[in-house]
């Protein structure tokens, strides 16, 4: 081969190896816009999941205080008293149950979240992962090119 063709060769090569170091650029640049708006989410998601948990903890200690309110003249050995603490315990279940609702909710809207995140940023690594490659198997064929070049010029040059 030439060191006109090879020349020629080199600048495509180039051309190529930069087209791909671009691309590389662009992926790196889409898998942290990615990872960025994950933890946006994922700190919105929590910001709602802590509101929510909020109305709750404030309903439970709304209802717990009616409740004291009606129970500060009972007598502790009556079976008003009795009642009074039934009503405590069941508050207080159907507050860790709304708060076991709310997790179970929030955990749905989170792993569906994070399942098309995982998706799209294992794409981008597998496009990563072959632009490197490429690039590197591109690069090895420059030196070599360089050397063919180079082998090209010492044999065409005139020998006295």
């Amino acid at each position: 081969m030439g060191w006109v063709t090879i020349s020629l060769r080199k600048m495509a090569l180039k051309q190529r190896v930069s087209n791909m170091q671009y691309r590389l650029l662009q992926v790196s640049q889409e898998r942290q816009t990615i990872a960025n708006q994950s933890q946006y989410t994922q700190r919105y998601l929590n910001a709602m999941k802590n509101q929510q948990y909020s109305g709750i903890t404030n309903s439970y200690m709304s209802a717990v205080q009616e409740l004291q309110n009606n129970a500060a003249n009972m007598d502790p050995t009556s079976s008003e008293w009795s009642a009074y603490q039934t009503s405590l315990d069941q508050l207080a279940l159907v507050q860790s149950r709304q708060q076991m609702a709310v997790d179970s909710v929030f955990q749905g809207y989170e792993d569906a979240l994070m399942g098309d995140v995982n998706r799209r940023d294992q794409q981008l690594e597998a496009e990563q992962t072959q632009l490197e490659t490429q690039i590197q198997a591109a690069q090895a064929e420059l030196e070599s090119l360089d050397e063919a070049m180079e082998q090209s010029i010492q044999d065409s040059a005139i020998k006295l």
